[in-house]
């Protein structure tokens, strides 16, 4: 039974795998199950066999792209708060490893398009609010940490991480919707010199 379990779970890695090749290669707009199974090694019913529909298999990739991202994230929490800060405003504007630039454009403009779909589907609706307020706290808790440390100002710690998320997510949908000059460095740039000093003491 605990083979059958590890090869089912294998089974799904590799599926999670295909499915952000396939996002990669198309986007949101182009995605189908067959262009899933174009980059699966097993046959496409296999995939049926696991997920009845596409946005069932979306739900569980988003969710797989949460669990990835919690365990990539890295924050030194021997640094000080405002670096801890500036590191996770780096982890979510460039990828966990400073990934390729040209592939995390391409991520976040698929996952764009997915969250735009949110309205519609509650799968979708429920996954990127998970993601919204896991991040939001890991914000609040680094904040509150600094207040305790004597390090920024007495402000409230889960407003202003909203705020500082709201940002980051505002400056990409701007790069990825508008033919403004916004790109990431200014994001950074903002945090810096504007978001920064008014936590500082």
């Amino acid at each position: 039974m605990t083979g059958d379990n590890d090869e089912s779970s294998d089974t799904k890695q590799e599926i999670m795998e295909a499915t952000y090749d396939a996002i990669q290669q198309h986007g949101y707009a182009g995605l189908t199950i067959q262009s899933i199974a174009d980059n699966f090694a097993k046959s496409k019913a296999v995939l049926h066999y696991h997920y009845d529909t596409k946005e069932d298999l979306l739900a569980a990739f988003l969710n797989h792209l949460l669990f990835e991202f919690r365990e990539t994230i890295q924050v030194d929490k021997r640094s000080s708060a405002a670096q801890q800060l500036l590191d996770l405003v780096d982890i979510l504007l460039y990828g966990p490893d400073r990934t390729d630039r040209e592939e995390i454009l391409q991520m976040q403009t698929a996952l764009l398009e997915i969250q735009s779909q949110a309205q519609h589907k509650q799968l979708y609706c429920d996954q990127f609010t998970q993601i919204h307020h896991w991040l939001s706290n890991l914000f609040a808790e680094i904040i509150n940490s600094g207040i305790e440390e004597d390090e920024f100002r007495d402000v409230n710690p889960k407003l202003t991480a909203h705020h500082l998320l709201l940002v980051i997510v505002g400056g990409l949908l701007n790069i990825h919707t508008t033919n403004t000059r916004t790109n990431p460095e200014l994001i950074r740039e903002i945090v810096t010199s504007q978001f920064l000093p008014y936590l500082k003491k």
